[in-house]
């Protein structure tokens, strides 16, 4: 059971990753009507922050350094072109594992709006972490999204 949960999250991850590597700017579409969306983070929230950690070095050769108070004690790792990947244990009890991406938005506040007039409830408003930035986290669908504004 437990090498089936470690394949499953790896593939999620492995997932993830490739959906980052496709993302190449920030909001609007380009002249040509391609999305200009970019993942600038992607928390990975588990049981086991040291073993996915672990396997994340093995397989993909990222590097993670100590937990990040501003980030929930996520350890992070910054991949070559400046985005993020974090791993850190649930916060509360209630909190489920989960690999949620966070996409750069220019307007934090407007993005937020929009996603709610679209349907999405806002489960963690638009707030300031330290140095890292202001994230929100949306939930529409079942489907979890976080914002990130530099």
């Amino acid at each position: 059971m437990r090498q089936r949960t470690l394949t499953v999250c790896g593939l999620l991850v492995t997932v993830a990753m490739a959906l980052c590597s496709l993302c190449h700017a920030t909001e609007k579409p380009n002249q040509i009507g391609q999305s200009n969306m970019r993942i600038h983070y992607l928390e990975i929230v588990c049981q086991d922050v040291d073993e996915q950690c672990a396997s994340l070095e093995r397989v993909h050769g990222v590097s993670f350094g100590e937990p990040v108070a501003e980030l929930g004690q996520a350890r992070v790792a910054k991949l070559p072109d400046g985005r993020l990947i974090g791993v850190r244990a649930p916060m509360a009890d209630h909190e489920q594992p989960i690999v949620r991406a966070y996409v750069e938005v220019e307007d934090i506040a407007r993005a937020v709006e929009d996603a709610e007039a679209a349907g999405a409830m806002i489960a963690y408003p638009p707030t300031r972490q330290g140095d890292t930035g202001t994230w929100a986290i949306c939930i529409l669908g079942g489907v979890q999204m976080g914002l990130w504004q530099q």
